[in-house]
């Protein structure tokens, strides 16, 4: 029931029911005193107009006058008084006065007080409330002012600032055009305050009186014994926060220097000065067998044939006498086939078509395909891509252009006898896309996809058409990959590449990554095809896109813009609702009251509201320009949502529903309301409905199924991301219920900061998903935003080039090795090139990693980490796990730290998801993806055994995503394949791991790749790695300092948060963590919106020492992280952990190094090609000496891992085993720096290693030893 019509019981009650008995009291009382005051007779009261305003009658007047608007919240209804003052001093500066007068109401005899308050707005609001009881009589008057200020929106209006109260921003304009709000402002003066050595500022506050009602307060701040600013507001928090800005702007203007040295000081967190010290102590026997170790390493192989460095790395800076050249990609040669084969294989595919066109059992869909709106312009079409190197086809929803062109061109191909020279690729912006439609068109032509001439290529799986007279779907991705492998390496992969005929890209509006870095490489690889005469055909097509920015970006030989090909569509009229249109229906169902009653539902429909009016005060509707689209981070009321689906279906008969929702968390929600019973129609009947979602994470074979025929009688609710905007058409879908909302990644390359959000769609979107309603017949489109709102989109959402961590793009433009062309320059190139700050933060991050060398080259590493389909991260990840031998916890570490949470968490049961996911927290180590990897292993364990049902419950009572767990087994096994495939198993577990058959979809990890997969501090060392350089120490009891962020908190879902705490594991120390990403809440009302820590690990000192830092720097305080974090300790210690990092950062160099030069060596051609003249190159030698790994520096790679991994292990062991005995206070020191640990060597250590001595390793299992005879 709606919310106000719910409380009315209980505000009648305390009104005509405990009130008057209060007064029935009062009259007994004073009888029995014998004091009571003469009351006027009813003779003498004057007459009240009518009608009696009690409770019924404002309620009444209220149902009238709500219209769409959500119920008022039931607290505002049961103290109207409150919210009525609080408005009238937010907004009008005053309180509201009451006035009472008592007198009997026309046409009855009854006696009531009458009380009024009057609200100066505009127009005035006037609230009136008749009852026997004063003080009840204001409180109905005050409700009836309630309900009007509700009913016409004004409830709604924002509380102005104190600064606009007061005509003061709450931003300042410098003289340099920063803008600067109240946090920066503060940073600033801290870092004034630190270099020139004052202490903290001192701000006193004053109150300055205004008459009886009114006040405002003056701060004034005091540095060094000077008064150097001031400010006033509304409130203390105000006038502070106007004192901070006056300062700042103060101090710009006197230094503008000091200010540009703070802005670039900001950029690296040195503004912020260095963290609080964190204290390192081992015991004596550790620290010796860290500095012996040390030194056997720098006696190895292994170190001394280590490469010049140049990476971000830490390596010795003694170089090889004689660098490794890289050779040149081999050159491109048409591959040799068999006399006569083209005309052979083109003959076979002319008949194959002569027999299609005479088959009588696909004569139907002969005359499908015939009747689809681009076979009226096929002719012309194919005429304009033969005579033309680029065509944009803009071919409108309906025509037929994903499924047809390819074909048309194909088969253009077959009817002139040179079918086997025609190759297409088509390219899909999403698996779903590809996979759907190489099955569509297989069917169309009576095949099969894979055997004949369609098939696919998508992330994960593939289905290759038979080569020479073809067309292959795959997404972007996939097609960037195979033209960075003919690029690169040259030979086989050219060659096939030479082989393609047409590149057709659909969907190319959509601008992702992927598709603006592939329009910069067909530009090349076009130049590249005309000087070698080997003819190449573009096809740009799109429903929705403006060709204008395409036209200039291809211009023809003569500098013309591309030339556009139009084709008409065929779709059915849709009408569009938007929710003024269906919102007062939806209201007249009783069953669905409760929805307006959610909190969530009542905010959004408020703000939709508010934005109408907000377009009406300054403009119409009609003519409005494009508004900013504020709002953004406002949740979907999911209820809302549920309720129109019901509301359409109960008003049709037939057709499927296609619910467009922004992310997962979305669909899931919506998902478990309709199923919930909560709603008016019994979405649980099989017989009547069936729900599907549609979403990257779901498997293909629950996807595929929406494309097949229902049975008899049912109605499909299809749940589904932009996935199902473009490309797909799911069969008799004739309603669409479109949260006009998407998800889009944004990355701050200033604060490190990544943030999904939820933003509007385009308009052209919005249009788009429309358009799905009538592919069939004629349709239905409701919008769950307002008129205004959907007329003010912007045409098209920000492109990702500009909005995304660039990291792999620029990876990407490495590996795709364009001649005489650096990034800034191959990026400046992008059809909408993004800002150059984002590319330089790209590099600098590659730098830091290892990937890029200080040239902008790749390095070894960063040709590994290429292999592998992960960010770099993630891929430095895998190859550690690899060669420490946690290769399988590794592998779920990287697929967990590249997807969703799977740990949900429902609104009503978030204390119970809370719990089961602590419950599977490691103890020692607290850390959100070793939590994940505890209840994954779990789960897979009994999906391995074949016990489907038992994990099915296991995800039930653990609140897990079942679909995002396969996800992770998926890209677990691609992982592997991938590790396989770069030459990386070879070289791990000193190289004695059996093959694995590359071909099997379940590639296993073997056992001698996982013999450390228990040690909790080398996993922990792992998420280091993937981390940097994303680290936070603990400088409060809430609080934590970044490299960038003075203060971040973390968030309450992660199990690092205080309210996840084991009591017993209070004594553990929680100073050092590593965070997957920064989340910014922008909801919060104030200046400075928290940030939250996401995905945290609790990390040791020497955890993050030997596998976080990536610059480590020698001082007389001990050691600095970072340029932020200092370490503290005894000296010769941290310059042995420093030894040691430089050490084996050293040797892992020459591991990549090693399995470059052997992926090459592979590669190699034995007698494809014989080549009879020879290289002049003076570096022949060199390019042709052997720089893989020899056996011995494989074993030695071995021995180090696995005696780094001991003494991770026993200081793990010695800080747990300490902990107990030191303070509780977890953000000082422990105690003294040259603190000795009190306890002998354990059983089963080996002593100090001495010069010369046995490489004796313990592994981090029991039941793993290496041979003592074996030595470095």
């Amino acid at each position: 029931m709606p919310s106000s019509s719910k409380n009315r019981g209980s505000l009648r009650s305390r009104i005509s029911g405990s009130s008057s008995q209060k007064d029935s009291s009062k009259r007994s009382t004073g009888r029995s005193k014998g004091k009571s005051k003469e009351q006027p007779s009813n003779s003498t009261l004057p007459v009240l107009d009518g009608p009696l305003r009690d409770v019924q009658f404002i309620e009444q007047e209220h149902r009238k006058n709500i219209g769409s608007r959500p119920d008022i919240k039931p607290v505002f209804v049961d103290n109207p008084k409150s919210p009525v003052a609080n408005f009238a001093s937010n907004h009008l500066d005053k309180q509201p006065a009451y006035e009472s007068v008592e007198g009997i109401v026309s046409g009855t005899s009854q006696k009531i007080t009458r009380a009024t308050v009057t609200l100066d707005t505009t127009p005035p609001l006037l609230g009136i409330g008749d009852h026997r009881v004063r003080r009840d009589a204001e409180r109905l008057a005050a409700l009836s002012a309630l309900y009007q200020l509700h009913d016409t929106g004004q409830l709604d209006k924002p509380k102005p600032s104190a600064s606009s109260s007061s005509s003061v921003p709450h931003v300042i304009e410098l003289s340099d055009g920063s803008v600067v709000d109240f946090e920066r402002a503060r940073n600033f003066m801290d870092y004034y305050c630190r270099r020139y050595g004052f202490g903290k500022p001192d701000i006193e506050l004053e109150e300055q009186r205004q008459g009886r009602m009114k006040s405002t307060w003056e701060a004034v701040m005091t540095v060094g014994d000077k008064k150097i600013g001031m400010g006033s507001g509304a409130t203390k928090k105000a006038a502070q926060i106007q004192c901070y800005l006056d300062v700042a702007q103060y101090l710009q203007q006197c230094d503008p220097d000091l200010w540009k040295t703070f802005v670039e000081a900001s950029k690296t967190g040195k503004d912020l000065g260095l963290a609080p010290k964190v204290y390192f102590q081992i015991s004596t026997q550790l620290e010796d067998e860290i500095r012996m170790l040390s030194r056997d390493i720098k006696k190895s192989t292994l170190y001394r044939n280590r490469p010049a460095i140049g990476s971000g790395l830490m390596g010795s800076n003694t170089l090889r006498s004689q660098p490794v050249p890289v050779p040149a990609p081999r050159p491109s040669y048409a591959r040799r086939l068999p006399r006569n084969f083209f005309a052979q294989r083109s003959e076979e595919l002319k008949e194959r078509r002569k027999a299609y066109l005479t088959n009588p059992a696909m004569e139907k869909m002969r005359n499908t395909r015939a009747a689809l709106p681009i076979y009226t312009r096929s002719e012309e079409l194919v005429s304009h891509i033969r005579e033309n190197d680029v065509t944009i086809c803009m071919a409108a929803t309906g025509s037929g252009k994903t499924t047809q062109i390819p074909q048309l061109l194909l088969d253009d191909y077959i009817d002139k006898g040179e079918g086997a020279r025609c190759n297409l690729i088509c390219t899909q912006p999403r698996r779903l896309a590809a996979l759907s439609v190489a099955d569509r068109v297989a069917k169309e032509r009576g095949e099969v996809v894979g055997e004949g001439s369609i098939g696919y290529s998508v992330r994960f799986e593939s289905k290759l058409p038979e080569e020479h007279g073809s067309v292959t779907f795959c997404t972007t991705g996939v097609l960037l990959k195979k033209l960075q492998s003919a690029m690169v390496e040259g030979g086989l992969p050219a060659a096939r590449m030479d082989e393609v005929t047409h590149i057709v890209v659909d969907e190319v509006h959509e601008r992702d990554v992927d598709t603006d870095l592939l329009l910069v490489v067909l530009k090349r690889l076009m130049d590249d095809r005309k000087a070698r005469n080997i003819p190449l055909k573009i096809v740009l097509m799109s429903a929705t896109i403006d060709p204008t920015l395409f036209q200039e970006y291809f211009p023809d030989e003569r500098g013309e813009p591309a030339k556009v090909i139009e084709i008409p569509g065929r779709t059915f009229p849709v009408t569009k609702h938007f929710m003024e249109d269906f919102i007062p229906a939806l209201r007249n169902h009783r069953a669905l009251n409760w929805v307006f009653e959610d909190n969530l539902v009542s905010k959004y429909l408020a703000r939709e509201e508010a934005y109408v009016r907000s377009c009406g005060r300054s403009m119409t509707v009609e003519n409005s320009p494009v508004l900013s689209n504020v709002d953004e981070d406002l949740d979907l009321p999911s209820p809302l949502v549920a309720a129109s689906i019901s509301y359409v279906l109960q008003r049709s008969d037939s057709g499927h529903v296609l619910v467009f929702l922004p992310g997962w968390d979305e669909i899931s929600a919506v998902q478990k309301i309709l199923i919930g019973g909560s709603m008016d129609i019994n979405f649980n009947d099989p017989s009547k409905y069936s729900i599907h979602l549609l979403h990257s994470t779901i498997p293909l074979a629950e996807q595929q199924v929406i494309f097949e025929p229902p049975p008899e009688g049912v109605r499909r609710i299809i749940l589904a991301t932009n996935i199902a905007e473009t490309s797909i058409t799911i069969p008799d879908v004739v309603y669409v219920v479109d949260a006009a909302r998407i998800k889009e990644q944004r990355y701050d390359p200033d604060r490190h900061m990544s943030s999904l959000i939820s933003a509007w769609v385009g308009s052209s979107n919005l249009n788009q998903r429309a358009g799905r309603a009538g592919r069939h017949r004629s349709g239905e489109y409701f919008g769950i935003l307002s008129k205004a709102r959907a007329a003010n989109l912007h045409p098209h959402p920000t492109v990702e080039m500009k909005r995304v961590d660039l990291s792999n793009v620029v990876m990407h433009v490495k590996a795709l090795s364009f001649p005489g062309m650096d990034i800034e320059e191959v990026l400046a190139a992008a059809i909408e090139p993004p800002e150059p700050d984002r590319v330089a933060a790209a590099m600098k991050n590659l730098q830091m990693v290892g990937a890029l060398d200080q040239g902008k080259n790749l390095t070894s590493l960063g040709k590994v980490l290429l292999q592998l389909p992960v960010e770099v991260q993630m891929g430095r990840l895998v190859l550690y796990g690899s060669f420490f031998r946690c290769l399988d916890q590794a592998l779920t570490l990287a697929a967990i730290l590249t997807n969703r949470d799977p740990f949900f968490s429902p609104m009503h049961l978030k204390a119970q998801a809370a719990d089961a996911k602590n419950r599977w927290t490691p103890p020692g180590f607290r850390s959100d993806p070793l939590t994940i990897l505890n209840a994954y292993n779990a789960w897979h364990e009994m999906q391995r055994r074949g016990e489907y049902m038992s994990a099915n419950r296991f995800c039930n009572d653990n609140f897990l995503s079942k679909p995002t767990l396969l996800l992770i087994t998926k890209i677990r096994g691609h992982l592997m394949q991938s590790l396989y495939q770069a030459g990386v198993i070879d070289v791990s577990a000193g190289g004695n791991v059996a093959p694995n058959d590359l071909r099997s979809r379940e590639l296993t990890v073997p056992s001698d790749l996982n013999v450390n997969g228990k040690s909790l501090p080398l996993l922990a060392a792992l998420i280091a790695i993937a981390s940097q350089p994303k680290y936070a120490i603990r400088t409060g009891e809430m609080t934590y300092r970044t490299q960038l962020d003075k203060a971040t908190f973390i968030h309450p879902g992660s199990v690092n948060h205080r309210r996840h705490a084991v009591v017993n594991d209070q004594a553990m120390e929680k100073q050092l963590y590593a965070f997957a990403e920064k989340r910014r809440n922008m909801s919060m009302v104030g200046s400075s919106p928290q940030t939250y820590l996401i995905t945290t690990t609790r990390l040791d000192p020497m955890t993050y020492m030997l596998f976080g830092a990536y610059e480590i720097q020698v001082t007389e305080r001990g050691l600095e992280c970072d340029g932020w974090l200092p370490i503290a300790g005894n000296f010769n210690v941290l310059d042995d952990i420093q030894s040691l990092k430089t050490a084996m950062e050293s040797c892992m160099l020459r591991v990549f190094e090693g399995i470059v030069m052997a992926r090459r060596k592979r590669r190699q051609p034995t007698s494809q090609i014989s080549v009879g003249e020879e290289s002049e190159s003076e570096d022949e030698d060199t390019l042709n000496k052997d720089f893989t790994l020899s056996t011995t520096e494989i074993k030695e790679l071995d021995f180090m891992t696995t005696d780094i991994v001991r003494i991770l292990n026993r200081y793990s062991d010695e800080r747990i085993a300490y902990q107990p005995q030191s303070s509780s206070r977890t953000a000082t020191p422990m105690t003294s720096p040259s603190t000795r640990f009190p306890f002998e060597p354990r059983s089963g250590y080996s002593s100090p290693y001495g010069a010369g001595s046995s490489y004796n390793s313990r592994s981090g299992t029991p039941n793993h030893r290496l041979s003592s005879s074996r030595r470095f």
